[in-house]
């Protein structure tokens, strides 16, 4: 697993796709930022005089905001991580030499997926100079801070997860990108359908197998058990239908 992964990674870090991502992530987190602190600028007076009467701190004007985009930027910047690790070995005939390999799939899939995600920490990581920046003009809750990351991983891992399983299914990686990304989106709305139409049947079911749902609460501040073993559950369920599919390569001949 140990060989898959640094093979991976440094496929990764000598790609110059890895470090037009990076960019883009990096460029679209920072405009983010800046409009939120901009914002928050402007209206200082007048948010001050707000929390005087109603206790509400620069959390829930700037913090939750500044994570909530980023997580909609993790929802497109993933699928594209993680739409080459089995597409492209199919693509160039290498899959098969992998098999070949003494490494159960097992092992080759949590090299893949554990390089993915370290990618995704790596970029999530530049956007701590953000924070870093802000702790010179306000005092952010770093508790706030702290739960709101683990929470963006939390949901990367997860959305990594359906990337690896739409990459196991084809060679293209184009298609596995956009059938990540839709089911991602499939994944995001139905929270959205389940609040606004709590009458229909299994709404309580939708909302709970939302992904959006479950990132409220970190970036409110709050890790519960709840929240984290649903997208460690998430994670673990699609990771293991796509152990099933490689297996499923030793019956079809």
């Amino acid at each position: 697993m140990r060989s898959v992964y640094i093979k991976e990674l440094s496929i990764y870090f000598s790609s110059p796709i890895f470090y037009v991502i990076a960019s883009i992530f990096a460029c679209i987190a920072g405009i983010f930022f800046y409009n939120s602190m901009g914002y928050v600028s402007l209206l200082a007076t007048r948010i001050a005089q707000y929390q005087a009467t109603t206790g509400i701190d620069m959390n829930d004007i700037l913090l939750r905001p500044i994570f909530s985009d980023i997580s909609m930027l993790i929802v497109f910047i993933v699928p594209v991580i993680s739409m080459r690790l089995y597409a492209e070995e199919k693509a160039q005939g290498t899959i098969e030499l992998l098999f070949t390999y003494p490494v159960s799939d097992f092992k080759v899939l949590a090299g893949k997926y554990l390089a993915g995600l370290s990618i995704l920490i790596c970029m999530l990581a530049i956007t701590g100079v953000l924070m870093v920046v802000m702790s010179f003009i306000t005092t952010p809750d770093w508790g706030v801070v702290l739960s709101s990351y683990i929470g963006l991983i939390l949901l990367g891992a997860a959305i990594l997860s359906l990337g690896v399983f739409a990459s196991s299914l084809t060679k293209n990686q184009i298609i596995a990108a956009t059938g990540t990304l839709g089911m991602v989106l499939c994944f995001w709305v139905i929270g959205w359908l389940a609040a606004t139409s709590p009458d229909i049947p299994l709404s309580g079911f939708l909302q709970e197998i939302s992904l959006v749902s479950h990132q409220a609460r970190f970036l409110k501040g709050l890790i519960t058990i709840r929240d984290v073993v649903f997208y460690l559950c998430f994670s673990l369920f699609f990771l293991s239908i796509t152990l099933r599919i490689l297996d499923s390569r030793q019956w079809r001949g």
